[in-house]
């Protein structure tokens, strides 16, 4: 079977802030059907990835392409309806209501008022935030617009009439354990259907749940990425993270844990 083409690619990508190499030579492919985790101690350069794959910020050295075209070719319009972000912070529109924040993800496409929120409306029904839907976005506790936020981001890549890109950067780090696994099963359903999606994470876990492949990232280089049973073990998580981490099976029910422990 001949693998798929990635819809975003990063290929030797370098950046530098304040004289610190941050991404030192990083490629790799964001891949249809396929939900790729990025994971790696604070300060691996995660955020900073995300980033430059959403064109947000232009590399020192390499390139970044999507669906097979430079990202600086695209305008931002363009850019926006084949690539959608969301990111660790994000301002909350006050004076606009939930549903009104999450129509402004159709923007890019041109959408009448009607279709914009008929798929704004959608969205909130996956993410169960309907009877959130006219109130003020700034009255939104932070796990409530982290939920808001998702919504709009996938409706930016809604219905586009091609597959699209969605990029998470900590989507679940406000979120209680429940809407964590429905904001991450969303995702990884968005991908089933076959757009490329990129997760940053912290929780191990939830990354070994979710992700089908995982990238692992220290210091600024990508140490290893593969599928999620191949990175997600003791010794390679261990290594990065310069902490003891287990694994906890018990296959009489099934279950896997990862367990991290102060020290070596």
């Amino acid at each position: 079977m001949t693998a798929p083409v990635p819809l975003l690619t990063a290929e030797k990508v370098v950046l530098t802030r304040d004289g610190r190499r941050i991404l030192d030579g990083v490629s790799l492919g964001v891949v249809p059907g396929r939900l790729l985790a990025v994971i790696g101690p604070n300060g691996a350069g995660k955020s900073s990835l995300s980033s430059v794959l959403s064109g947000w910020w232009q590399p020192d050295a390499g390139e970044v392409f999507l669906h097979g075209r430079a990202m600086a070719d695209y305008s931002a319009e363009a850019r926006a309806r084949l690539c959608s972000v969301m990111r660790q912070e994000s301002a909350r529109p006050d004076g606009l209501t939930v549903l009104e924040a999450v129509e402004i993800g159709r923007l890019s496409h041109g959408a009448g008022e009607g279709e914009a929120a008929e798929i704004a409306w959608e969205m909130l029904v996956r993410m169960g935030l309907e009877e959130l839907a006219a109130r003020d976005c700034g009255r939104l506790s932070g796990g409530e617009w982290q939920r808001v936020a998702f919504a709009r981001s996938v409706a930016q890549i809604w219905n586009a009439g091609t597959p699209g890109v969605l990029l998470l950067d900590e989507p679940v780090s406000c979120l209680d354990p429940a809407h964590q696994h429905r904001l991450l099963g969303e995702a990884s359903a968005l991908a089933r259907a076959g757009h490329a999606v990129l997760a940053i994470l912290h929780d191990l876990n939830l990354t070994a749940d979710y992700a089908d492949d995982v990238a692992l990232l220290g210091g600024g280089r990508l140490r290893v990425c593969g599928p999620v049973r191949e990175i997600m073990q003791p010794e390679i998580l261990s290594d990065i993270y310069s902490c003891t981490v287990e694994v906890l099976d018990d296959p009489g029910r099934g279950l896997r844990a990862l367990l991290s422990r102060p020290g070596r």
